[in-house]
């Protein structure tokens, strides 16, 4: 059975909906605009660590699209689909945000880590090894280690920001900007796309561990019997290629 309203009904939805707020055309327009989720969340759908469920996200879009039919103010003159894509995005963002687990301690590490590793790899025109990074930082091998093995479960997580310090892309002032600016959002796709790229071009091992990691969801013991090395090494097959990986995405433009 087709719940959608029919197109040419939906000035006439608006109308009365703008006016008596009645919840049964409020649902009327959310079932017409519903498509508008998987636009927004796009990609990000298909890069989720598998301990994320995809229903949750796309619930929190939904809820993120009620926001929108409660905000719209069609006088300004702003087309109801370029508002909700923002709003729709923005609220399965702070969702995500919600499940970050890196204290702000650990994100500052994981910072001062690919700042470091992006130095050494302009001076020594390489890859760095981890005993340079802590020698590099005045830490230990195993701080290092321990930064990065923090960052792994967070690291998807980081795709929204900036990068300045402690800005995101949806956050205060960026938010209404974005909403007025559909070419951002886009952008954000055209940032996904890149990721998938990078992924691809990471050494076999590397890419299976991060495949197997992130998105199949088995765990390093289960990555290492089938790269038939010790769990240690799968931790810093990971961490080497999120290493890389970051690098790359920082040089995104």
């Amino acid at each position: 059975m087709n719940l959608t309203p029919e197109i040419e009904n939906i000035d006439k939805i608006w109308d009365s909906y703008s006016k008596t707020k009645d919840p049964v055309e409020r649902e009327k327009l959310a079932e017409h605009y519903l498509y508008l989720v998987k636009i927004a969340l796009g990609r990000l759908l298909y890069i989720l660590p598998s301990h994320i469920d995809r229903e949750d996200l796309e619930s929190y879009g939904v809820i993120g699209l009620l926001q929108a039919l409660d905000r719209y103010q069609p006088e300004k003159g702003l087309r109801f689909e370029t508002f909700a894509l923002s709003r729709i995005r923005g609220a399965a963002l702070d969702y995500l945000r919600s499940l970050d687990p890196l204290t702000r301690r650990e994100r500052r590490g994981w910072k001062e880590v690919m700042a470091a590793y992006q130095k050494l790899e302009g001076e020594k025109g390489r890859e760095p090894t981890l005993s340079e990074i802590a020698e590099e930082l005045e830490v230990s091998v195993e701080e290092v280690t321990w930064i990065i093995e923090r960052g792994k479960s967070a690291f998807f997580f980081s795709l929204d920001e900036e990068k300045e310090e402690g800005e995101k892309l949806i956050d205060g002032v960026k938010e209404k900007r974005l909403m007025f600016n559909p070419e951002a959002l886009l952008e954000k796709e055209e940032l996904l796309d890149y990721l998938g790229k990078a992924i691809e071009e990471l050494p076999e091992r590397e890419r299976l561990s991060i495949t197997l990691y992130y998105f199949e969801g088995l765990t390093l013991k289960e990555i290492g019997a089938i790269l038939e090395v010790k769990e240690s090494r799968v931790s810093q097959i990971i961490s080497r290629a999120l290493l890389k990986l970051k690098a790359k995405l920082s040089d995104w433009k």
